[in-house]
């Protein structure tokens, strides 16, 4: 009796091991290398399919393979990977090669024969070795474990089997950002001065390409809180320059945002970030503005405005796998200002008349409003001469030192000058400026109009030249 209950206890409890051993599913894993992502290449592995045993005689029987349970490779967080990416070849059995005889077939979940049954091959029991090709080209991969599963037979009267019968199959995208190692420098050319008179300003773009196979969300940041500055042009200060006064954003993308250029990353779109793109590759179109204010306030000095750029793109935090991620490059802004320089006058004509006695005891004045408007971007002188040597009349002429050219009552920094064929100095060492409008005063005074005296009736004219230099 005591017998019989030892019995019983024993097999209870081999019974219990046996059902609290796990049951391993063999499987196969594919490592989609990043590079064959992006080069849009076919990638070729080997697998060892399962074993092959026989009973009765090593002959070569037909191997066919299919997809069992999915339609295509499916990942746990949802995404699908279409079969026919895997073509499968019979490559070996044990040390038998047979690449020369299989088909290469397409995965479905169809049966598709690997090799038909040969009586004249023989062969020994041993490990079932498939090559498969992973075509890449037409494919939107996004990071993550896709799985179906795998069935190999070996049918035929005389067949032999093959364990196990099906196994896992997965196909392993890896998570990756990859952008150019650097980006170089993105170059804001203010060459004209109609920039500055523009609604919008100036804006200029850079283009990055970049592939991925996951949703990222990108950000910009500088390496110093200001522009370093260079110039060859005159100046009287240095400019100090905030890099806030640049806005970046990205055009032509969705969800984007615009950010102004700091020290701290500054994101380009909203938490939603930007999708895997088609093929897993696209180009980012980043597009630096100076607004019109901004520009006619902080880049009007003449030089080259410069600073360091980071470039990052991270993972979106709830995209596979878990954890985070990111790519970096550098590259570098520079906002180049030209040396410009424009006078316009906005009277061609400058009449002074006598006509009555006291026009020639008092003298004759003339103000002109917003006579001439003047921009420069590097500090200037303004001159004045006159082309001939003096105003004339047919025969007749008046010395050109009975005219007097200066400001207007309320213009500053303008000096009062006698028109002579030299080139004489109206305003000396201004800092750069974009439309200075000055209000002029032309002025024969009292004490010169006694060489008009005795001069025959008529106009006398002379052309004027106003320059920044003195030829």
């Amino acid at each position: 009796m005591r017998r019989k209950k030892l019995h019983i206890s024993l097999a209870a409890l081999l019974s219990a091991l046996s059902h609290g051993i796990p049951h391993a599913v063999a499987q196969i894993t594919i490592n989609l290398p990043e590079a064959n992502i992006q080069g849009r290449t076919d990638y070729i592995q080997s697998f060892t399919g399962g074993q092959y045993s026989f009973t009765l005689l090593a002959l070569l029987p037909t191997i066919s393979t299919k997809a069992i349970n999915n339609t295509s490779f499916v990942s746990t967080t949802g995404g699908t990977v279409p079969l026919n990416v895997a073509h499968l070849k019979l490559e070996k059995i044990n040390n038998l090669s047979l690449l020369g005889l299989s088909n290469d077939v397409t995965l479905s979940t169809a049966d598709q024969v690997l090799i038909s049954a040969l009586a004249t091959v023989s062969l020994s029991a041993g490990p079932v070795i498939i090559n498969s090709r992973f075509v890449t080209a037409n494919q939107t991969w996004v990071s993550g474990i896709y799985k179906t599963t795998l069935s190999l037979t070996a049918s035929g009267i005389l067949g032999g089997t093959i364990t196990p019968p099906s196994q896992d199959f997965s196909i392993s995208v890896p998570a990756f950002i990859s952008p150019p190692a650097s980006i170089g420098t993105t170059s804001i050319l203010v060459n004209d001065l109609s920039y500055y008179r523009a609604a919008n300003g100036i804006s200029s773009n850079t283009v990055i390409p970049l592939s991925t196979t996951v949703p990222y969300i990108p950000s910009i940041k500088t390496g110093n809180t200001q522009f370093n500055f260079s110039t060859t042009a005159a100046y009287n200060a240095l400019p100090v320059t905030s890099v806030s006064t640049v806005n970046t954003t990205l055009t032509g993308t969705a969800n984007t945002t615009t950010a102004a250029l700091s020290t701290t990353d500054q994101s380009l779109t909203n938490t939603a970030g930007i999708a895997v793109p088609t093929n897993n590759s696209q180009s980012l179109t980043y597009t630096y503005s100076i607004g019109l204010n901004q520009l006619k306030t902080n880049f009007i000095q003449a030089g080259t405005y410069s600073v360091p750029l980071t470039y990052t793109w991270n993972k979106l935090m709830s995209a596979y796998p878990i954890g985070s991620l990111l790519a970096q490059s550098n590259g570098n802004l520079s906002i180049v200002v030209s040396d410009l320089a424009e006078i316009v006058a906005n009277q061609q004509a400058v009449n002074l008349s006598f006509t009555t006695a006291n026009d020639y005891k008092n003298g004759v004045n003339v103000n002109m409003s917003n006579h001439l408007k003047l921009s420069a971007t590097s500090s200037y002188n303004l001159y004045v001469r006159a082309t001939s040597p003096s105003f004339t009349s047919g025969a007749n002429s008046i010395p050109l030192n009975v005219l007097n050219i200066g400001p207007m009552a309320g213009q500053s920094g303008m000096n009062t000058v006698t028109l002579s064929t030299t080139a004489q100095q109206l305003i000396q060492n201004a800092d750069p400026v974009i439309d200075r409008n000055l209000n002029m005063l032309y002025s024969i005074p009292a004490s010169a109009t006694g060489m008009l005296l005795n001069k025959p009736a008529g106009a006398y004219t002379a052309n004027i030249i106003f320059s920044f230099v003195a030829p």
